[in-house]
Formats: structure tokens, C-alpha cells, sequence
């Protein structure tokens, strides 16, 4: 309950910590949590949210629920970041009590801010793991988000050695490798973007560059097969295998046996 954020980010910590799913005692925790999650304050806010991801359990989601989906609709990014993984936390405890979660989480994808975006990718790829089914009806989604990357429209904050967001690239690839496979529909939509996303990464000539480079050789041998890209995926491969002057040639060369 104290007013300095610095001791009731210590409390909340002491609770993440000491207290199980089954502890009577996160009864306890619910009202100042459902007060700090309508706090004015951000960082009260922030807080809060971190503390639901850590400790909510079946007993106490249908009293957080409410709350934690209003700031879907907050002013600052940040929570709006918070509150997407801490809804998907409660949804794979409860998922009954979250009502509409693919509809929030499209919303969180459809973000002005990529930080929330990235947010919901990263949801996405844990739930297409279990089934992409439900998603490969947003294959045209995930590829119009890469494509704007690669055209450099993200904030210039987003960019790593001059490669364009290569985490959320990553991540994008990682769950188009998910809903391609064995589906050729899918994969019609998929086959352009990935062979631009490669060429990009294959010209860099740094690390960052070689991680995307790996991860597009990954989604090319998941996905549908396309002649094409298993040509472009084996060169790369080889260039792994044959690194001679690159100071990280034992990482290349380990990259390409994998």
C-alpha cells in the first residue's frame, strides 16, 4: 500500500516470490491490485501488471480480468505492452474468464506503436505452436507487417546495425514458418516476402544479418517447399559452411551444420 514506488515495487516482488499459485494470501493482494491497475500513475500501473504476470492464478483471474482488459485502450504504449501479456497469461490459466482474446490480441497486432505489435507476435508464436490453424487466416497480416519493416517504416529506434527491427523480424518468421507448413494456399502469400527478407539479410555481412539469414533457411525448409527459395536457402547454407575470413567462421560454420 506505500505511496513510493520504489518500496511497492519491493512488496510486490516479495509477493511474486514468496507466494504460490495456491496461496489464500494472493486473496489479499487482489484489492491493491485492482487500485494500482486504475491508478493514474504509469509506473503504478507498470508495476501492477508486472506483478499480475507473475503471480496470477485460477482463483483470482475473474476479479483482474476487467481491469487489465480496460488498459488495452491506455494513452501509454507501455501498458497497453503490459497489459496484451498479462491478459495471455490469464488466458492460459483461465481461458474461459478472458472473453474474446483473439479479437484483443488482433487489436494488439493491428497497434500504432510496435512495441505492442512485437508484444502480440510474440503471443502468436506460442499459440500457433500448439495449433496454427486458427491463424493462418492472418498470414496476409504477418506479411504486411514484415513487408513494412524490410521497407524501413518503423521508427529508426527499431533498427540494430542498420538492420531494420531484426527481433520482430525474426519473430515474424518464426510464425510463418508455423502456419506455412504443408499448406501451399498459405505459402503463396509467404514465398515473395521471404525471399526479400533473405536477400536483405544475406548482404548485411554482420551477425544480426546471419541470425535472420539463419532463421529465413529455418521457415524455407518448414514451410511448403518452393524450388526457388531451397536453392537460395542451400547457398546461404554453404556460405555458412565454407566461412573462411569472417572472424566468427566457427559460429558460421556451426549455423550451417544445424
Amino acid at each position: 500500500q506505500n505511496k513510493t514506488l520504489s518500496i511497492k515495487r519491493m512488496g510486490y516482488l516479495a509477493c511474486s516470490l514468496f507466494l504460490g499459485p495456491e496461496s489464500e494470501m494472493l486473496i489479499l493482494l487482489v484489492a491493491t491490485l485492482q487500485k494500482d491497475l486504475m491508478s493514474k500513475e504509469v509506473q503504478e500501473i507498470a508495476i501492477a501488471l508486472n506483478t499480475v504476470t507473475k503471480i496470477v492464478s485460477a482463483s483470482i483471474v475473474s476479479a483482474l480480468v476487467d481491469p487489465v482488459t480496460k488498459l488495452l485502450n491506455h494513452a501509454h504504449e507501455l501498458i497497453r505492452k503490459k497489459a496484451i501479456m498479462a491478459l495471455f497469461k490469464m488466458y492460459t490459466i483461465s481461458p474461459t474468464s478472458v472473453i474474446e482474446f483473439n479479437d484483443k490480441l488482433k487489436k494488439a497486432l493491428c497497434d500504432k506503436d510496435p512495441s505492442v505489435m512485437g508484444a502480440s507476435l510474440a503471443i502468436y508464436f506460442e499459440l500457433c505452436k500448439k495449433n496454427p490453424q486458427p491463424y493462418k487466416e492472418l498470414a496476409g497480416s504477418f506479411v504486411a507487417i514484415l513487408k513494412q519493416i524490410l521497407e524501413n517504416k518503423l521508427p529508426r529506434e527499431y533498427d540494430y546495425h542498420r538492420i531494420p527491427a531484426p527481433w520482430i523480424q525474426i519473430k515474424l518468421l518464426q510464425i510463418l514458418g508455423q502456419i506455412g507448413a504443408n499448406d501451399p494456399k498459405v505459402c503463396e502469400q509467404i514465398y515473395e516476402i521471404l525471399a526479400q527478407a533473405m536477400k536483405r539479410a544475406d548482404d548485411t555481412g554482420i551477425n544480426i544479418g546471419y541470425a535472420i539469414t539463419y532463421q529465413c533457411v529455418k521457415t524455407i525448409a518448414s514451410i511448403y517447399p518452393n524450388q526457388t527459395l531451397l536453392e537460395t536457402a542451400a547457398n546461404s547454407v554453404s556460405k555458412f559452411l565454407n566461412a573462411q575470413t569472417n572472424t566468427n567462421w566457427n559460429n558460421l560454420k556451426y549455423l550451417g551444420n544445424i
